[in-house]
């Protein structure tokens, strides 16, 4: 396996903010990820369904008791063309009272059943209370590297990333959700991100974001500022309308109306990345506050307080996305598609050149 590295820590502005300890959602306390991977099988598509398997299941938990101790949230719809299911709840009722989990498309009710599997057993007084958890499930299309019609995403594996969520530093790149997913026609999946913000009265809080990238033409790649998908020579690689989901997270005492705040300013990051929110392409941001005053909205911070979270909200938007592409690996999957890892070396040069005067001599 070839090592990846972050284009931070190659040297690439990624913005102005400090990062936390591990950049990534896990910075925020009490997060925790989980993932379950699938790849087996390699060649022609089996139209029984039987692979080649390329997909997986990815689990977030802002805290863990949400059923008892729901977080607010906010969501905005970027572009709606997406199948994620619990949506309308956390519209109408800004909270967020169940885990996140992530899939492709057609696996959204498997792990939909599997997540109300887990839930039941460990609160047996669901459905007797008169009250139930509404299930969030959100999905990216990963059927040009997977047989996704086989639905090999079964219901144990949402039990089972649940069960291995974990503290970070997280898995990113072909990992979980994230194993058959592209980016601008390359190979996308899972990336993350956070940033610190200090707030006017002197706290200090955390802003984490995870991406599932599934998105875009290479033509339209942007990284800090540079059209580097027009100089990347590669060869021709099939489009397949895909989508983008992200989920935010922060400790700050903030509102459900100022959380979807955040969330629209997320389509700021994604457009320092070159996507335009192409037809196809549901794009989708979930924002959670996990501070423990959920229940009373005086405790928000002002208004007048929120420009550094929405910096924080566009650095680590367009970061995450990033991140999927320079850590994510070449994958070969169904009827032998490729999507080919971002060439780093290459990518570099460019922006060198680029930066350096020189990109008219790029062809």
């Amino acid at each position: 396996m070839v090592t990846r590295y972050s284009p931070r820590s190659l040297g690439l502005w990624m913005g102005q903010m400090a990062v936390g300890p591990h950049n990534d959602i896990s910075d925020v306390p009490g997060v925790l990820v989980g993932s379950v991977s699938l790849v087996r099988g390699v060649g022609p598509l089996d139209s029984n369904g039987r692979g080649p398997v390329r997909t997986g299941v990815t689990a977030i938990l802002p805290r863990a008791n949400l059923y008892h101790q729901p977080c607010k949230a906010g969501i905005e719809v970027i572009n709606g063309y997406g199948k994620s299911i619990g949506v309308p709840f956390i519209q109408e009722m800004g909270l967020l009272n169940s885990p996140i989990l992530l899939t492709n498309t057609l696996s959204v009710n498997d792990v939909g059943s599997g997540v109300i599997t887990y839930l039941l057993k460990k609160y047996p007084e669901i459905g007797n209370d008169a009250r139930t958890p509404n299930v969030v499930v959100m999905e990216c299309d990963d059927s040009y590297l997977n047989d996704i019609r086989g639905r090999h995403v079964k219901p144990w594996d949402a039990i089972l990333a649940l069960q291995r969520a974990a503290k970070g530093p997280i898995e990113q790149g072909n990992v979980g959700a994230g194993v058959g997913m592209s980016c601008f026609q390359l190979k996308g999946g899972i990336g993350s991100s956070s940033r610190l913000v200090l707030e006017q009265s002197g706290h200090s809080y955390i802003v984490g974001m995870l991406a599932l990238a599934n998105f875009g033409v290479l033509e339209d790649f942007l990284l800090a500022g540079v059209p580097v998908g027009k100089f990347l020579s590669l060869p021709a690689m099939g489009y397949v309308p895909g989508s983008l989901v992200l989920i935010g997270i922060t400790n700050a005492p903030l509102s459900r109306w100022q959380l979807k705040q955040l969330a629209r300013r997320a389509s700021l990051g994604i457009a320092r990345t070159g996507s335009i929110s192409r037809t196809g392409s549901g794009d989708f941001c979930l924002m959670v506050s996990t501070d423990v005053n959920e229940h009373n909205t005086n405790q928000s911070l002002s208004d007048w307080a929120l420009d550094e979270f929405f910096r924080a909200v566009v650095e680590s938007t367009a970061e995450s996305i990033w991140n999927a592409l320079f850590f994510a690996q070449t994958m070969e999957g169904r009827d032998r598609n490729i999507r080919l890892a971002l060439p780093i070396r290459k990518t570099l040069q460019i922006v060198r050149n680029w930066k350096g005067g020189f990109s008219h001599n790029l062809s």
